[in-house]
């Protein structure tokens, strides 16, 4: 795969966001990846996860809810980006009724990788299969193998109600 253009294929993820590769890290020697995601609409967020790499999440098209570990939750809209430093723990969602279009860059590249592998194992073992557990200790391999560190549980999401 060369980058530019339309990139890869869309890949699968346990969260259930679309992704695709547009520039892979072996098209820069590893310096940086660009990741296209979607974010399907109402979405839950991840837990709060850290690791390595620098992270700058740009929002394309929709909004997209983003928050720090210890920090409040903001939006960001399109044309609007927040970079994550190495380590430091972060979650997002999408809490909008449209999907929302996100452009990852991610330097050093390795998530990249980390999506084609958790894609082909999640064609290999769908959430669905007879047990979830093998799947579940599979994906954590693959987090430690691309230094991808759960470090507390996902945030609480206020439900607001509509008055009648």
């Amino acid at each position: 795969m060369k980058g530019g253009g339309n990139g890869g294929p869309w890949l699968d993820t346990l969260m259930g966001q679309n992704v695709r590769v547009k520039t892979p890290g072996s098209a820069t020697e590893e310096r940086v990846t660009v990741i296209e995601c979607v974010e399907p609409p109402h979405s839950p967020p991840p837990v709060f996860t850290r690791h390595a790499f620098i992270e700058m999440f740009l929002v394309v098209k929709g909004g997209l809810t983003f928050q720090f570990l210890h920090e409040s939750a903001f939006v960001l809209e399109a044309g609007q980006m927040v970079t994550v430093p190495g380590w430091k723990p972060h979650s997002f969602w999408n809490d909008t009724d449209d999907p929302a279009h996100i452009m990852l860059i991610c330097t050093p590249a390795g998530l990249d990788r980390f999506f084609e592998a958790s894609d082909r194992l999640l064609k290999r073992m769908p959430q669905d299969a007879p047990d979830p557990d093998e799947l579940k200790a599979e994906m954590a391999r693959l987090r430690e193998e691309f230094g991808l560190e759960h470090v507390a549980p996902a945030p609480v999401i206020a439900v607001q109600r509509v008055e009648e």
